[in-house]
C-alpha cells in the first residue's frame, strides 16, 4: 500500500510559509544548513557531485520574520529555581522534534516582566515542550489556539 501524504503541493494553505511549490532538488539553506531532498527538508549534505540551489528554509524564514507559530511562557517562583532544568527540558524536547522534522525548532527565548517567553516555529513543538514540563514539573499548564489563526500559546505555571 503505498504511503498517503497529508497534503498536496499547489494546495491552498493558511500557513504564510507554505509556497505551494517543490523547491529545486538539491536547495540549501544557507542560514541552517538543511538540504530540501525528495520533498522535505532534511539535515543532511549536499553530494559532492551536485550544485546546489541556495533558498531560506521556511523555518528560517519564520525566524528572519520574527512570526512564530508557537509561544510557550514560563512562570512562577519554582521555575525561578528550577530555571536550568526546566530549559533543559525545553531543549531535549526540541532536539526530538527535529530528529523527524528539522524545521520544528526554538527560534528565541525573552524574559518578559513576569516569565520567560519562548518562541517556537512550530505549534507542535510549543504544545510538546508544554506537555513535557509538566510532566516533569507538574504545575499548571494551559495550551489556548484561536479558532481561527495557527499560533498556539502555552502556558506553564508553578509557584512552590
Amino acid at each position: 500500500m503505498a504511503e498517503e501524504r497529508r497534503g498536496d503541493v499547489g494546495h491552498e494553505s493558511k500557513n504564510p510559509y507554505y509556497e505551494g511549490k517543490k523547491y529545486r532538488e538539491p536547495t540549501y539553506c544557507p542560514s541552517c544548513g538543511l538540504v530540501y531532498h525528495e520533498g522535505r527538508w532534511l539535515d543532511e549534505s549536499v553530494p559532492e557531485d551536485q550544485e546546489a540551489n541556495e533558498s531560506l528554509c521556511p523555518a528560517c524564514r519564520r525566524e528572519r520574520d520574527r512570526n512564530p507559530e508557537g509561544l510557550v511562557y514560563l512562570s512562577g517562583n519554582y521555575f525561578e529555581g528550577h530555571r536550568k532544568e526546566i530549559l533543559q527540558l525545553a531543549k531535549n524536547a526540541e532536539e526530538r522534534a527535529k530528529e523527524d522534522r528539522p524545521l520544528q525548532r526554538i527560534m528565541w527565548s525573552e524574559k518578559e516582566s513576569d516569565c520567560l517567553k519562548l518562541a517556537t516555529t512550530n505549534e507542535h513543538l510549543a504544545r510538546r515542550i508544554g506537555k513535557a514540563i509538566a510532566s516533569a514539573h507538574s504545575g499548571e499548564l494551559d495550551i489556548n489556539s484561536g479558532d481561527n489563526e495557527r499560533l498556539v500559546r502555552v502556558y506553564w505555571k508553578r509557584e512552590d
